[in-house]
C-alpha cells in the first residue's frame, strides 16, 4: 500500500471516530439510553395544540425587563412536589405601535397564572381590570387608550408559574432535585449518574418561551432585555449579556442582574441556576489584541476538578480548553465576535445536545466526557449565524442550523485541512441520503414540529450543503467577502430567505447560476440531482499533445417537488495512476455533452461528490483506440431519434465495407453490409437502426485489413435543442 493511500485511509478512519464521538451523544434518562444527534434540539420533538407560526404582530417589542423569583423552586435541595415548583415572575414590556388605532396587545403565554396586568398611562401605572386571562396560548391586554403608529407604551405582567407536571411534559422551564438518578453510562464505565446539585433552567426553542414568560414569542421580533433572577444564597445564575450587579438579601437570598446589551429574540433568552463553579478564559480580539472578551464556564465543582481524559469523568477544563481558539477562528473567517461575552453552562438532565442561547450556550453535560469539540464549535458558530443574524420565521431555520453545521466543516478544515472539510461534508451527505434523501420534502417551510425532529436532517445536514455549494460556485474570496458584508449589514436583525437571496443578488452580478434558480432548486424544491455519465477519450493525442474527450452527462432524478433539471456546476475528475485532472462544467439541461482535452490518457472518471450534493449512477469510460479518418462524420450528432443517421466518409481507397455500431460496453447493437464503396467522398443514410438507449456509441467502418472509427451520442428526442 502506498504511503499516500495509507495516510488517506488513516485520516478517514480517525476523522470518522472523531466525528461520531462529537455528533452523537448518549442522552440519559431514568429508563434507558437514547442515542440521537447531539446538534438537534431534541429527539422528542413536541407537537403543539395549534400551529406555532404566527403572523407578524401590529407592534414591535423594544425591551423586556424580566424578573424571575426562583427562590422557592430552589430552596429545598432534594424535595420535588407541587409546592416546590411554584415561582413568581414579572415582565415589563416596552413596545411600539406599528399600526394606527392600536387598542389592544396580544402576547404569547402558556400554562401561566396571570396575577395582574398594569399599563403605563402618561407615567402612571394603572391596573387592567378585569385581569386578562390566557386563552389558547394568547394573552390579550386592552389598552387604556389607542396608540398611533410610532407611539410606545409599557405593560407589566405579574404572573405565577405553578406547572407541576411529569418531567416528560416539561416545556420552557426545567427543575431537577439534587441526587436525582439520571441513568447509567454504557460500557466501558457503567457508572450511575445523578444530579450533582439542584438545577433550574429555561429552554425555549422553538416557541417555548411563552411557558416561562409572557412575550411576543416569534424569532423576527428582537428587543433589548434584562433578566433578574432571585435565588437562595450559594446558587449561581448564568444568563444573557453581562452581569451588571449581584445583590445579597440578608443571609438567605441573592439576586443576579443580567443585561443583554444587544437585541435578542425570545427563543435565545435564557436563565440557568445551580450551585455552579464559575471560571473563565479570555479571547483576545483579532481586530484589537489589547481588548479581550471573557469566556465564562458554569459547571459543577466535581466537573471542574476532574483530571481524567479517558471519558470516565466529566472534565470541563479539558473539553473547554480550545474555546478561545475557536472564537478566534470564527472571528477571522466571519467578523469579529459581536457580543460582550461568551459562555457555556453544562446541564444534566438535558434532553438536547446544545442550545446557542445568545452569549450563554447550554450544553449537555455528557459533552464533558466525550470532549465534544464539534458540538462546541457548532453552538459557538451560532453566535454569528443565528444569534447575531437570526431567522425571521421558522421557515428560515435552515439559515441558522445549516450555517452552524457548515461551520463545523470549516472547523474540521482548520484542524485537518481540505480533507477534513470534505470528510465532514461527506458525513453530512451520507446522513442525509440514509435518512431519505430525494424522498424528503424541501428544506423551506417545514412543519415547525419537525424541524428539530423528523426533518432535522434537512435543516442541518442538507442546508449545510447549501452554504458549501454557494461557496463553491462563487469561490472562497467572493463568497466570504459577501457573507461578511451580509453579517455586518444584518447585525442584530432577523432575516427571511428572500432577504438573503436578494442581498446576494444585489451584491453579485452574473453568478454562474442565477440566485433565483439556486435558491429555488436547493431550498424551495426537494431532492438533488442524480447523474449518469458516459465519456469517450481518444487514445491518441491531438496537435497540442492532449487527449480529446467527450463527456455525456444525464440527470435522471424523479420525485415529488424534485426539479427535473438542477442547474449547477459539476466537477468531473479524470485519473490515471497518481495523476488527476478535473474540470468544472455548468450542467443546465437534462442531457448534456461537454468536450474537453486531457493532459493524460485516463483510466477512470468520476463526478466529484464533494462539489455538489448529488447521487451518481452509472459511469462509463470508453477509449477510441484508433485515429479516425480526417473525414468520417455522422450526423445529426447528438442523435435524437433511432432513425435517420447520416454518414459522410472520405475513403483513401475503395473496397467492400461493413458498418457496425457498438455500445460503450462493447456490445454489438447494429451491423450492416454496405457493399462496395469507391475512393473519395461517400455519403449515405441508415434508417433501420434499432431503438437505442441514451449514451455513447462507437461506429466502425470495416474493410479488409482496415477499420475506421467514429462515434455518436444518442439522446432523448426531447433533449435536442435544449
Amino acid at each position: 500500500m502506498k504511503k499516500s493511500h495509507f495516510n488517506a485511509l488513516f485520516f478517514i478512519f480517525f476523522f470518522s471516530i472523531q466525528y461520531l464521538a462529537s455528533s452523537h451523544l448518549i442522552f440519559l434518562n431514568e429508563r434507558s439510553f437514547v442515542e440521537f444527534n447531539g446538534y438537534f434540539r431534541s429527539s422528542f420533538a413536541k407537537t403543539s395544540d395549534e400551529p406555532l407560526e404566527v403572523q407578524k404582530r401590529n407592534y414591535d417589542v423594544l425591551s423586556y425587563d424580566l424578573y424571575l423569583d426562583w427562590y422557592n423552586a430552589l430552596k429545598n435541595p432534594k424535595s420535588m412536589d407541587s409546592t416546590d415548583i411554584v415561582w413568581f415572575g414579572s415582565n415589563t414590556i416596552l413596545l411600539k405601535a406599528e399600526v394606527e388605532n392600536l387598542s389592544s396587545v396580544v402576547l404569547d403565554a402558556a400554562s401561566l397564572l396571570i396575577d395582574s396586568v398594569l399599563v403605563n398611562d402618561n407615567g402612571i401605572w394603572r391596573k387592567v381590570l378585569p385581569t386578562p386571562k390566557i386563552v389558547a396560548q394568547k394573552l390579550t391586554i386592552p389598552l387604556l387608550r389607542s396608540l398611533n403608529t410610532g407611539d410606545s407604551i409599557s405593560i407589566k405582567v405579574f404572573y405565577t408559574y405553578n406547572r407541576f407536571v411529569d418531567e416528560s411534559q416539561y416545556r420552557g422551564f426545567y427543575l431537577y432535585p439534587k441526587g436525582k438518578y439520571v441513568g447509567r453510562l454504557p460500557a466501558p464505565f457503567y457508572d450511575s449518574v445523578f444530579v450533582e446539585e439542584r438545577l433550574a433552567y429555561t429552554m425555549s426553542e422553538p416557541e417555548d418561551a411563552r411557558y416561562w414568560m409572557p412575550c411576543n414569542d416569534a424569532p423576527y421580533d428582537k428587543a433589548d432585555a434584562k433578566i433578574t433572577v432571585r435565588v437562595p444564597t450559594g446558587y449561581v445564575v448564568a444568563s444573557n449579556g453581562f452581569l451588571s450587579k449581584v445583590q445579597a438579601e440578608a443571609d438567605s437570598a441573592i439576586v443576579y442582574f443580567w443585561v443583554s446589551d444587544k437585541p435578542i429574540t425570545t427563543y435565545l433568552m435564557a436563565a440557568t441556576a445551580s450551585k455552579f463553579h464559575k471560571y473563565s478564559d479570555w479571547y483576545k480580539k483579532v481586530t484589537n489584541p489589547l481588548d479581550s472578551i471573557e469566556i465564562q464556564y458554569y459547571v459543577w465543582e466535581k466537573d471542574f476538578k476532574a483530571t481524567k481524559t479517558d471519558g470516565s469523568q466529566y472534565n470541563a477544563t479539558n473539553t473547554f480548553k480550545t474555546t478561545p481558539e475557536m472564537v478566534k477562528f470564527f472571528s477571522q473567517i466571519f467578523i469579529e465576535y459581536p457580543f460582550v461575552k461568551y459562555g457555556m453552562v453544562a446541564l444534566m438532565p438535558f434532553n438536547f445536545g446544545g442550545m446557542e442561547h445568545q452569549t450563554i450556550t447550554s450544553i449537555n453535560r455528557v459533552w464533558l466526557r466525550q470532549n465534544t469539540q464539534f458540538g462546541i464549535a457548532h453552538e459557538l458558530a451560532h453566535q454569528w449565524i443565528g444569534d447575531l443574524v437570526t431567522c425571521a420565521t421558522w421557515k428560515d431555520i435552515w439559515f441558522n442550523e445549516g450555517g452552524a453545521t457548515w461551520s463545523e466543516a470549516l472547523y474540521a478544515e482548520k484542524l485537518w485541512g481540505k480533507n477534513g472539510y470534505n470528510a465532514f461534508l461527506l458525513s453530512s451527505r451520507s446522513a442525509y441520503l440514509k435518512k431519505g434523501g430525494i424522498s424528503l420534502p424541501p428544506i423551506y417551510d417545514l412543519p415547525v414540529n419537525t424541524i428539530f425532529g423528523d426533518y432535522a436532517i434537512l435543516v442541518y445536514q442538507k442546508a449545510s450543503w447549501f452554504y458549501h455549494m454557494l461557496k463553491e460556485m462563487l469561490g472562497d474570496s467572493l463568497f466570504f467577502k459577501t457573507f461578511r458584508s451580509f453579517l455586518q449589514d444584518y447585525s442584530f436583525k432577523s432575516v427571511t430567505t428572500e432577504d438573503i437571496k436578494n442581498y446576494f443578488k444585489n451584491k453579485i452580478s452574473n453568478p454562474q447560476v442565477d440566485f433565483d434558480t439556486f435558491f429555488d432548486q436547493w431550498l424551495y424544491k426537494a431532492g438533488h440531482p442524480v447523474y449518469t455519465l458516459s465519456s469517450i477519450v481518444h487514445s491518441y493525442t491531438n496537435d497540442s499533445g492532449y487527449f480529446d474527450a467527450k463527456i455525456i452527462l444525464s440527470q435522471v432524478q424523479t420525485g415529488n417537488n424534485v426539479p427535473e433539471i438542477f442547474v449547477t456546476p459539476v466537477k468531473i475528475i479524470f485519473k490515471a495512476g497518481d495523476s488527476t485532472y478535473s474540470q468544472v462544467f455548468l450542467n443546465n439541461s437534462k442531457f448534456q455533452v461537454f468536450e474537453t482535452s486531457l493532459p493524460f490518457f485516463p483510466d477512470s472518471v468520476f463526478i466529484d461528490t464533494t462539489f455538489v450534493l448529488c447521487e451518481v449512477g452509472d459511469i462509463v469510460l470508453t477509449a477510441s483506440e484508433e485515429r479516425s479518418l480526417e473525414e468520417f462524420k455522422v450526423y445529426p450528432n447528438p442523435l435524437g431519434s433511432s432513425q435517420g443517421l447520416n454518414v459522410l466518409v472520405a475513403l483513401p481507397k475503395s473496397g467492400y465495407f461493413v458498418l457496425e455500431i457498438y455500445d460503450v460496453l462493447g456490445n454489438n447493437v447494429y451491423r450492416k453490409e454496405l457493399g462496395y464503396l469507391g475512393r473519395g467522398e461517400n455519403q449515405f443514410s441508415i434508417f433501420d437502426i434499432p431503438n437505442l438507449s441514451t449514451g455513447v456509441y462507437l461506429i466502425n467502418l470495416k474493410t479488409e485489413g482496415r477499420t475506421y472509427k467514429s462515434h455518436f451520442i444518442k439522446v432523448p428526442a426531447d433533449a435536442i435543442g435544449q
